[in-house]
C-alpha cells in the first residue's frame, strides 16, 4: 500500500473513530436518562472555590425527573446552610434562610446560589450537554466502579469554562463533576454519593416556610 493510500486509510479510521465516540456520548446520555426516570435522591459533596478560598460543599438533592422537578438542600458551607433551591420546568426558587425570602426567577435569569453547578444536571444530562460540548475520552476506575469519562467546553455564561463528567457504567448515572475556569483551575470537584431511588411527591420538593417572603425577579 503506498503512502497516499495509507494516509487516506488513516484519515478514514480517525473519522470513523470520532463518529463512533460522538455516537457513544449520545448513547451514554440515553442510558442515563432511561436509568433516572423514577424519583431518586442523593448527596453531592466535595470542594468548591468560594469567595474566601476553597470550601466544602455538601447538599442533598431530590429529583422527580418526569416532572422536571429538582430540589437541592444546602448543608455546607456554613454560609449556605439552611438555604435550598427548587428547579421547576420554567422557574428557579432560591430560599435564603437568613432573610427568610424565597426568590423566584425564570430559568433564563436565575443563578443557583452563585455556584458553577446546577442540580438538574444530575438527572437531565441532555440539558447539560446543550450547554457543554461533551465528548468521550475513555474510562476510569473510581471507588464506585468503572466510569465513562466525558469532557467538554462550556458555552459562554455558564459560570465555568470546562467540565469533566464521570458516568458509572454498571448503573448509568453521574458520580463525579469537575468544573474548571478558563485557566484550568478547579472551581468545584463534586461527587454524588448515597444515591437511592425514593418515593417522592411534587409537594415534597416544592415545600417552603409559610411565613417566607416571596420575591419575584
Amino acid at each position: 500500500m503506498n503512502t497516499h493510500a495509507l494516509e487516506k486509510t488513516g484519515v478514514a479510521l480517525f473519522l470513523a473513530l470520532g463518529l463512533a465516540l460522538a455516537q457513544s456520548v449520545v448513547e451514554i446520555l440515553d442510558r442515563v436518562e432511561k436509568n433516572l426516570q423514577e424519583p431518586w435522591q442523593a448527596v453531592v459533596q466535595g470542594q468548591i472555590q468560594g469567595p474566601g478560598g476553597q470550601e466544602e460543599l455538601r447538599a442533598r438533592v431530590l429529583a422527580i425527573p418526569k416532572e422536571d422537578l429538582f430540589r437541592i438542600e444546602f448543608q455546607r458551607p456554613g454560609s449556605l446552610e439552611g438555604n435550598f433551591t427548587v428547579i421547576t420546568e420554567k422557574e428557579v426558587w432560591n430560599y435564603l434562610y437568613l432573610t427568610n425570602q424565597l426568590v423566584v426567577s425564570s430559568k433564563e435569569k436565575a443563578q443557583v446560589q452563585g455556584l458553577g453547578f446546577s442540580p438538574q444536571g444530575l438527572g437531565d444530562l441532555k440539558g447539560l450537554s446543550q450547554r457543554v460540548s461533551l465528548r468521550l475520552v475513555g474510562e476510569e476506575r473510581l471507588p464506585e466502579g468503572v466510569a465513562w469519562k466525558l469532557v467538554g467546553q462550556a458555552k459562554e455564561g455558564q459560570g465555568f469554562a470546562s467540565l469533566e463528567l464521570y458516568i458509572l457504567k454498571a448503573d448509568p448515572r453521574p458520580v463525579r463533576f469537575v468544573f474548571r475556569d478558563e485557566a484550568g483551575r478547579v472551581l468545584a470537584d463534586l461527587r454524588v454519593v448515597e444515591f437511592k431511588r425514593a418515593s417522592l411527591r411534587p409537594q415534597d420538593l416544592k415545600r417552603y416556610p409559610k411565613d417566607a417572603q416571596v420575591v419575584r425577579r
